[in-house]
């Protein structure tokens, strides 16, 4: 057991490392973002709404590979081209649930700056559609117009900055069509921001809302947000930001779900801009389904719209240089961020207590040299099933066993993410088990089968809360939002595992392990009903692991930190430690 001055000590930093979140706001400082610009906005509702109409009524089926994306693609083209626009286009390959691979289409027109060319403002708006959806007047035709009567105000005069419009295919799909752009266009190192302006919901414009979420990494700067909020306050709309605990969860998935997040993968400024609509109900009745039509939408709300994303294109075009704010950083109300420093520490503290509990196990059981190559070696091979395992997985849309997508699984709607197609799941659940079987075996042929003492046992957890902090160290590094997200439980929890023969301490060492996934299986829940599938996110994570939608990192994160669970669980609660000693924490 640990000893009572141990106890108390990590007490004492589990308490500092709480407090250290809990008064996360205390350390937010007041922050100011550039000036909107506070001209009369010329954004006409006439010329807005008929490319709103044409979009949603001339091009109904236009989803990537659908029977009009091509006309709608030639459309935005010419019209780009009337404008005096300089068009391009480009087509792609891109798998979309078939064997063979759809061809996408991006289509962008440049407007070249008079004073400063080489920096590039890019307005991106989708206009591919969800295959559930029937005209997407609301997703995506009502961004669309909007942002082609952008282009004919700003390309009619003089402007400093050159200005690109983006239409992208594929955003459904992942951003395929943005994430193409990001890595071939030529200048995109002279990118300093992006716009992008997506959805405009049915019924009355009622909010700017205002997403900076990366795909798989970054965010945008407060700056930016700052800048937007400006815009629309000057247009009387009111923002639509999430809260700091909302923002937090965000930064720690990284799963963007428009087009800002490639470039914030790219490390440039960006942010989602849509428009909220004053009747939730009627939108999640006709969210990528056959409802969402012309006659939902309504003129007033694309004027509406439409000159607050004015304000904020020619206040960009204004400013005498864009800044270069950082985004690592938490909001915590309008004009109030926790900054870099603070965050870093306070993120950093979480981990203290079990780094201590490390130190304080490594001076109680002396030198760990045998225990901890040992059980490195066990809890290698547990991790190394299930790398097997997910390797499998990623396998079988090549082998023909699931639909093959590019990134992301089907967008919400679709029926695949409510119809699993048993098979692959379990071709990839017998090659789990098997990689278990193999994974025991091996281990039995290296090491023979014996009850342990409670010093072994303790040697051989503190072995694993040694990886569990090279987990965490590495999940700082990388994103330390996810990092105090997903591994706050278990580094707080796993630390008071001791060994024992008892019953009872092995079923509270049992409860410990399972108690650090709790914050997975709650955010499971709540994304599955953020999809509208419930139950069915267990399928779509399944999906989203034969694809690309989590980085290799955040794989090999994820599944160590299970495998120390798994070790941690075998050891405490389901080991054969013989007694239990004083001296073994």
């Amino acid at each position: 057991m640990l000893l009572r001055l141990e106890r108390l000590i990590l007490f004492g930093l589990v308490a500092v490392a709480a407090s250290a979140l809990v008064t996360l706001p205390s350390s937010a400082r007041a922050v100011t973002a550039p000036a909107a610009w506070d001209g009369v906005p010329e954004f006409s509702m006439d010329r807005g709404w008929a490319g709103v109409v044409t979009v949603a009524t001339r091009f109904p089926r236009r989803w990537s590979g659908g029977p009009d994306r091509q006309a709608a693609a030639e459309w935005i083209a010419a019209t780009l081209a009337g404008m005096g626009l300089d068009v391009r286009r480009e087509t792609f390959p891109a798998h979309l649930g078939a064997r063979a691979p759809v061809t996408l289409e991006n289509v962008w027109g440049i407007s070249p700056g008079s004073e400063r060319a080489a920096e590039i403002v890019v307005v991106v708006g989708n206009y591919d559609m969800a295959p559930t959806s029937v005209q997407a007047a609301s997703d995506t035709a009502g961004h669309v117009g909007t942002i082609l009567e952008l282009a004919r105000l700003l390309a009619a005069a003089p402007h400093r900055r050159t200005f690109i419009f983006f239409f992208p295919d594929g955003e459904e799909w992942g951003m395929l069509g943005t994430r193409r752009f990001v890595q071939t266009f030529p200048q995109r190192r002279q990118i300093v921001a992006a716009l992008s302006i997506e959805d405009l919901d049915v019924g009355r414009f009622a909010a700017l809302g205002i997403d900076g979420t990366g795909q798989s990494r970054g965010f945008a700067p407060y700056w930016l947000r700052g800048f937007a909020a400006d815009a629309a306050r000057r247009e009387g709309v009111r923002t639509d930001e999430v809260s700091p605990l909302s923002e937090w969860l965000l930064r720690s998935l990284l799963v963007s779900q428009t087009d800002q997040g490639p470039f914030l993968a790219a490390g440039v400024p960006a942010i989602d801009l849509a428009g909220r609509s004053d009747d939730l109900a009627l939108k999640r009745a006709v969210y990528h389904l056959p409802g969402d039509t012309i006659e939902k939408m309504r003129p007033e709300s694309v004027v509406a719209y439409g000159r607050v994303q004015e304000r904020i294109l020619r206040g960009l075009d204004a400013l005498p240089a864009v800044p270069r704010g950082s985004s690592y950083y938490l909001r915590i109300a309008p004009d109030r961020i926790v900054p870099a420093p603070a965050l870093a520490v306070r993120q950093g503290l979480v981990f203290l207590p079990l780094a201590v509990a490390v130190l304080l196990r490594r001076r109680r059981l002396g030198p760990l040299r045998a225990p901890f190559a040992s059980e490195s070696m066990r809890g290698g091979v547990v991790f190394a099933a299930l790398l097997i395992w997910v390797a499998s997985i990623k396998l079988l849309p090549f082998l023909g066993l699931l639909p093959r997508y590019a990134v992301y699984p089907p967008p919400p709607r679709h029926p695949l993410l409510t119809t699993p197609l048993w098979l692959p799941i379990i071709i990839s659940a017998v090659i789990l088990v098997a990689a278990i079987v193999a994974a025991e075996a091996l281990l039995r042929r290296r090491e023979e089968r014996r009850a342990m003492d409670a010093a072994e046992a303790g040697g051989r957890i503190a072995t694993m809360l040694i990886w569990l902090l090279v987990v965490a160290l590495v999940a700082l590094y990388d994103n330390p939002f996810g990092a105090v997200t997903f591994l706050l439980c278990p580094a707080a929890l796993w630390l008071w595992i001791t060994p024992g023969p008892s019953p009872v301490r092995r079923a509270v060492n049992g409860v410990l392990v399972l108690l650090g996934f709790a914050v997975v299986v709650l955010l499971l829940a709540q994304y599955g009903a953020d999809l509208r599938i419930g139950g069915y996110i267990l399928w779509y994570v399944f999906l989203a692991l034969a694809y690309a939608q989590f980085t290799p990192l955040q794989i090999a994160l994820t599944f160590a930190t299970l495998a120390v669970g798994v070790r941690l669980l075998a050891l405490a609660a389901l080991g054969r430690a013989t007694a239990t000693a004083s001296a073994s924490p």
